[in-house]
């Protein structure tokens, strides 16, 4: 059983509201309510999204020492650029970097995967090479407003581009936003092609982020 978290001082230590605290994290409010007041718990995705917005380690957020399951060895395989879509490329398998995956996601490891985020246009809950772990839609990944994603588009060469976004609905339509400090960064329509591009498709959706030393 996971013992109370110390949320609401490290929070009141970065001089952050509920409120600007559950914008960062996506989620309301009242969530973050809850977890300060012990009447929910976070998943292990969110203590991690929670310790990197609080600038602390995970374990800095329990009263007292918690044993947390831990996940399976995985692998990050490529960059992903935040706010510029870039070409999308696996690294060589010499160049991968080894990472420790959520434990509670069912979806088979063949389809889980790390992007390594750089660029700006996610920097409130993504900063500059953060290592994002990720479902490939063929796992089984939940696609669903509020998920952020991995989206990737065709053009007319054929080559592959890819970025990261959050997604969100706006009048029945689906977009893809930017969470940055960057103001320059713009939401988009997914189903609103540009000139010279084939197709736009989310391929993952992110379930947890870390930061390897």
């Amino acid at each position: 059983m996971r013992h109370p978290l110390s949320l609401s001082e490290h929070r009141k230590a970065k001089k952050l509201s509920q409120a600007t605290l559950a914008e960062m994290l996506g989620v309301e409010q009242p969530t973050v309510q809850r977890w300060e007041a012990g009447t929910r718990q976070p998943d292990l995705g969110q203590i991690g999204a929670l310790a990197d917005a609080l600038g602390v380690e995970p374990g800095a957020l329990f009263r007292s020492p918690t044993a947390l399951s831990l996940g399976p060895k995985l692998w990050v395989k490529g960059s992903v650029q935040a706010g510029v879509w870039s070409q999308a490329y696996e690294w060589a398998e010499d160049e991968w970097k080894s990472f420790t995956g959520r434990a509670d996601i069912t979806s088979p490891i063949d389809w889980r995967f790390g992007l390594e985020v750089w660029g700006d246009s996610m920097n409130e809950v993504y900063p500059h090479g953060t290592i994002v772990e990720c479902v490939s839609v063929f796992g089984g990944a939940e696609i669903a407003p509020g998920k952020r994603v991995v989206v990737i588009r065709q053009r007319e060469d054929l080559e592959y581009e890819a970025t990261v976004k959050e997604l969100v609905e706006q009048d029945g339509q689906l977009w893809l936003r930017p969470r940055s400090t960057n103001p320059t960064f713009r939401a988009f329509a997914l189903d609103v092609n540009e000139p010279g591009i084939i197709e736009t498709r989310i391929a993952a959706v992110v379930v947890a982020s870390v930061r390897l030393e």
